[in-house]
């Protein structure tokens, strides 16, 4: 479990790092991209701000890359909940790695009122953090790994 976990948290700092250098530490949320953006009650419920084409496209690769053990092992319901969880755990570390390796935002302006992308806070953190980190809790409970 501890090499997963390392593994994930690689990965999620390789991955903000080349995020930072795909938008700029300045523009977060795909702001300076030339991809489509869906902004409405949907999205704001869904994920609490507007959808853009890069970061659904790239949800989708990272949702097809936590699957890829799948083309090797037998899939079964518990293997599939412990996967989900790692995506769910997996973008909150690489969100936090983007602000923490990111010298425009840094942590010292990780909080409400300074990154207009996280609109929603609950105890310091973004409410996408919070649902993260609790649904990958449910999702690794039910699966019986913890």
């Amino acid at each position: 479990m501890i090499l997963i976990i390392l593994y994930l948290i690689i990965l999620a700092a390789l991955h903000a790092k080349l995020e930072l250098m795909i938008e700029g530490s300045r523009s977060g949320w795909a702001w300076s991209l030339p991809c489509w953006r869906i902004n409405n009650k949907l999205t704001e419920l869904i994920i609490g701000k507007e959808l853009t084409g890069y970061h659904f496209y790239l949800l989708l690769l990272f949702l097809f890359i936590f699957h890829s053990p799948f083309m090797f092992i037998n899939w079964s319901v518990k293997k599939e909940l412990f996967s989900l969880g790692c995506f769910s755990f997996y973008w909150v570390v690489e969100d936090w790695f983007w602000f923490l390796e990111n010298s425009y935002y840094g942590l010292r302006n990780f909080k409400k009122g300074r990154i207009f992308w996280h609109k929603r806070w609950i105890c310091g953190l973004p409410v996408s953090y919070i649902f993260g980190i609790l649904v990958g809790s449910i999702l690794f409970t039910i699966g019986g790994v913890i």
